[in-house]
């Protein structure tokens, strides 16, 4: 029987100021269960329905730790979901320790104050798609392991390394080392009139305010994605996902093919 206290600890980590001081956060469903456990990456618990368990191939549960058989009624006492799936998983953070020089090694993103967990989870999920290693997110950002960026990551969290720490002091470093800083903005140049390289920090704002002063001060180009059709009511901006998206797609484009097809 799942015990009161087990059920008390997994719901805690529902609340970011558990998470921050243990250092751990929740994983549910099936799909980013098992792509975490043939990742091989630590989970401190994992609770799961009897009949997924057993449908998993042995490699992949060997790399479990501590497994929990549950019924369905004591998973839905874990779960944030509406929907409970057969599986919650506790993992722990990673370390965030980190060199924002990384950030001129290829392509990056930077963003400020990115506030929606779908907008931030898909963000994560264009980043995995369209090969940007590192994500910097300012304090602001909704924070990373609040239970609905991750599941909105989709794994996601897997292939890319995020960061969290202010953007100016960063994104200094980057332009000294002469890698352009592109801020996507709604008076830029279009983004297929820009000189695009294999190499830049991608800078996405706020869902209604856009960059802030400050860190538009620190843009090197002012891009923008045009619109094929004239200005009219309840047409404002893209979503900022999917913005990342045609821009990331567009800075693909121009350089080399991927070398193997990757997974949807």
């Amino acid at each position: 029987m799942l015990s009161k206290s087990r059920v008390r600890f997994v719901r805690s980590l529902q609340q970011e100021k558990a998470r921050s001081q243990l250092r751990l956060f929740v994983i549910e469903g099936e799909k980013m269960v098992r792509d975490y456990l043939e990742a091989g990456r630590s989970m401190e618990q994992l609770y799961v329905l009897d009949e997924w368990w057993v449908s998993l191939p042995e490699h992949v549960r060997a790399k479990a730790g501590d497994v929990v058989l549950v019924s369905p009624a004591e998973l839905a006492k874990l779960s944030g979901l509406a929907t409970p799936q057969s599986a919650v998983a506790v993992a722990r953070q990673p370390d965030d320790e980190w060199d924002p020089a990384e950030l001129a090694a290829g392509l990056s993103f930077g963003l400020e104050a990115v506030r929606d967990p779908g907008n931030l989870g898909s963000l994560l999920r264009v980043a995995a798609w369209f090969g940007v290693p590192q994500v910097l997110c300012s304090p602001d950002c909704v924070e990373l392991y609040n239970p609905k960026v991750v599941q909105a990551t989709m794994g996601a969290l897997l292939l890319v390394d995020v960061h969290r720490a202010p953007l100016t002091p960063a994104l200094r470093v980057v332009s000294s080392r002469g890698v352009p800083i592109y801020g996507t903005v709604l008076d830029g140049t279009s983004i297929y009139d820009v000189d695009l390289g294999e190499r830049g920090v991608i800078l996405l704002g706020n869902e209604s305010r856009g960059l802030s002063d400050e860190v538009r001060s620190s843009v090197s180009h002012a891009v923008t994605i045009p619109s094929w059709t004239a200005p009219a009511p309840g047409k404002d901006s893209l979503n900022v996902a999917v913005a990342a998206a045609v821009i990331c797609s567009e800075f693909r484009r121009r350089g080399r093919a991927p070398a193997a097809p990757g997974r949807g």
